[in-house]
């Protein structure tokens, strides 16, 4: 055969090769599916500090006081937490009773948010105050001297707050660059000791939202860790959410919550538990809105105070609204056109527009509310997917969507 001949024939084949691969159907399951989050947020807390830190002595010597902690880590973990925050002091006199708080997360499937602090810092348990450079001491010592208390994926806030004690509130004070320095140093001191005892545990930390607005920068919140976490208290939804997102926009990292809940009867009056529910609501609606960019969020608190979920062990009808949230269920799939090759840029949202997401790469998720079951996949270029659930959504679902090209098909299309 004349080489001409055969190198037209091969050509041929190639070319008819590369049309069969072309219209081949795209297999989800090669596509990677690593992006699926099991929960709307990453880290979901309830804080126990109310028991945890301020009945650490009183209870010290109780041992049927195990019982209660175990009744609240039951309730935290049938809430869909992942962590629970424990605010035991870190000084010797309670290691104790935190070690009692650890271990009944542990029997809970709970990891462990370290919220707690030393009691010097402002002067818990009548301690004596304590200034920044003993702080760096005893919070290294205190690491290293019980690796056990640790498990990788657990996070840790070196000093809650820390406006609040020490040197006092750089606003007050001035020294708003001695503020940030110590933050940074405390982080590096905490991630390098965690290091050392070999434990991944994730360090946060948290403030007042307006130490976060008017204190920090956005240097000193990518030294951080690229993200900090505001414990915030407002007298509407509204502005709950409105000030997440400037404190986002003005330090350009994450923004999750150290503590938030409702009421504060100084902002919000006193609430009928309807009332409670109604307001919690609201601020859940807000962080479902951002929760692409909020990592952590922590209730404020289960029992004890304004803002509790229980009363008397018996779970609020605020308890079910975080519940809702935190075991939330979502969509999820691969999105392709009819010959099934991967689409990207595609919108998924709720057909009374509400909330839509789109998509960067072929993968899609988005997490499904109460009362939304109608959504639509968008791309220009392409026609619209609708999406019908069932009335009872509970269980997270994969759907893989096709999208049919609006392009006129030319003459020789198979």
């Amino acid at each position: 055969m004349n080489w001409k001949y055969s190198s037209i024939i091969v050509l041929a084949a190639l070319a008819l090769a590369i049309w069969l691969l072309s219209r081949a159907p795209f297999n989800p399951e090669f596509y990677t599916r690593e992006k699926i989050r099991n929960n709307l947020f990453q880290i979901q807390s309830i804080d126990t500090m109310k028991y945890s830190r301020d009945l650490a002595r009183a209870k010290a010597k109780d041992p049927n006081f195990d019982k209660v902690i175990d009744a609240e880590m039951k309730l935290i973990a049938g809430a869909g937490a992942t962590h629970v925050a424990i605010g035991t002091p870190y000084d010797d006199e309670f290691i104790p009773m935190l070690s009692r708080w650890v271990r009944s997360a542990r029997a809970h499937g709970l990891s462990v948010w370290f919220r707690g602090n030393f009691s010097g810092w402002e002067g818990w348990f009548s301690y004596p105050k304590i200034g920044r450079a003993e702080h760096l001491r005893k919070l290294e010592a205190f690491i290293r001297k019980h690796p056990d208390l640790f498990e990788s994926g657990d996070i840790f806030t070196p000093c809650p707050e820390c406006e609040n004690g020490g040197p006092g509130d750089p606003r007050n004070t001035g020294d708003k660059a001695g503020y940030r320095k110590f933050l940074i140093d405390e982080f590096a001191l905490a991630k390098t000791a965690f290091s050392d005892i070999g434990k991944s545990v994730g360090l946060y930390a948290s403030m007042n939202g307006d130490i976060a607005r008017y204190v920090m920068d956005s240097a000193s919140a990518e030294s951080l860790g690229g993200g900090i976490l505001v414990d915030h208290y407002v007298s509407s939804a509204e502005v709950f959410g409105k000030d997440i997102a400037e404190i986002r926009e003005k330090l350009g990292v994450d923004i999750g919550l150290g503590e938030f809940g409702a009421p504060i009867p100084d902002l919000n009056g006193n609430m009928t538990e309807a009332g409670q529910a109604k307001f919690v609501r609201a601020l859940m609606r807000e962080l479902y809105l951002q929760s692409g960019d909020i990592p952590v969020v922590n209730y404020w608190t289960l029992e004890g105070g304004s803002t509790e979920l229980i009363r008397e062990s018996k779970p609020r009808e605020a308890y079910s609204v975080v519940k809702e949230y935190f075991q939330m269920p979502s969509l999820s799939g691969i999105i392709s056109d009819t010959r099934g090759r991967i689409l990207s840029g595609t919108e998924i949202s709720f057909t009374d527009g509400s909330f839509s997401v789109k998509t960067e790469g072929a993968f899609y998720q988005i997490f499904i509310p109460p009362g939304e079951r109608k959504l639509i996949a968008s791309k220009e270029g392409y026609k619209s997917f609708n999406i019908e659930l069932p009335e009872i959504f509970a269980t997270s679902t994969i759907i893989d969507i096709r999208l049919e090209s609006t392009a006129k098909k030319p003459w020789y299309s198979f």
